[in-house]
């Protein structure tokens, strides 16, 4: 009994350290502090070795792993608990976490990287992508989309995250189906109520008006956006990411376009780690 009482209270010791040693402080000031750590990230649809090609070129040198999760509050916890060194992510994601997260802090890329956030249709319907591009025209030259990128981005509350709003039906319009992942807050949002909610929510509401379209929100998974489109489960997908690294480039084929950018980073990609 006293061997067992002993044991126990071993383990729990031994527990007790592991858990203090993952709230220490990371001790990471740049990326090249990131080589040979374990990075997090959103699970894509590539081969494991041109996901680890594209963070050592982001680091400077090969990391010591690279895990994959389904969703974007999975890899925060995992950089919060300690699981990763590092998450890589959008800036625009992380500004957002650091906002609510007193625990975390940004480490930009040596170079900065333009991204763009565009939409994906099937390559089919390229009439469509037409319509896209001319209406999110529109909204940049009258002012719309800075106007939507102040409310739903740089000056979110901090208090919460983006509320869903209920979107009027228009009379007589067509009606498209839109997929929402929720991974990169605060563009592609799920609210707490289980809805669709934030900046493309509200672009689309500013679309539907110009296409006389009604947009309906389908909450999908990351990896499953592009079977869902080719299935025409939906009709059109948010938050694919164009920028110059190799992953992105690999996702690139023939059975969807994309379209124009409808948001646009000077400081695209980072990593997200502990304090």
């Amino acid at each position: 009994m006293k061997n067992k009482l002993t044991w126990v209270l071993f383990i729990f010791v031994a527990f007790t350290l592991v858990s203090c040693c993952k709230g220490r402080k990371s001790n990471i000031e740049k990326t090249s502090d990131l080589q040979g750590k374990v990075i997090g990230m959103i699970a894509l649809p590539l081969p494991a070795k041109t996901l680890e090609d594209s963070v050592a070129s982001a680091i400077g040198g090969p990391p010591r792993e690279v895990k994959s999760f389904k969703r974007a509050s999975d890899c925060l916890m995992a950089v919060l608990t300690g699981k990763v060194d590092a998450v890589f992510l959008p800036k625009f994601k992380a500004e957002y976490d650091v906002k609510r997260q007193s625990k975390l802090k940004i480490i930009p890329m040596i170079q900065p990287l333009k991204m763009n956030v565009v939409m994906a249709v099937r390559s089919e319907d390229e009439q469509f992508k037409n319509d896209l591009d001319k209406a999110i025209t529109t909204l940049q030259e009258n002012g719309t989309l800075k106007r939507l990128e102040d409310e739903w981005v740089t000056n979110l509350s901090t208090a919460s995250g983006p509320v869903s709003k209920e979107i009027p039906k228009l009379a007589g319009a067509k009606t498209v189906y839109v997929g929402v992942c929720g991974d990169i807050v605060p563009l592609d949002f799920i609210a707490a109520d289980g809805r669709p909610a934030g900046y493309n929510v509200a672009l689309m509401n500013e679309i539907g008006k110009l296409l006389n379209t009604n947009f309906v929100f389908v909450s999908i998974e990351t990896q499953a956006k592009y079977a869902a489109l080719n299935s025409k489960k939906i009709d059109v997908v948010f938050c694919n990411l164009d920028a110059d690294i190799p992953a992105l480039h690999s996702l690139k084929n023939r059975t969807w376009v994309a379209t124009r950018p409808y948001y646009t980073t000077a400081d695209g990609l980072c990593f997200l780690v502990r304090k």
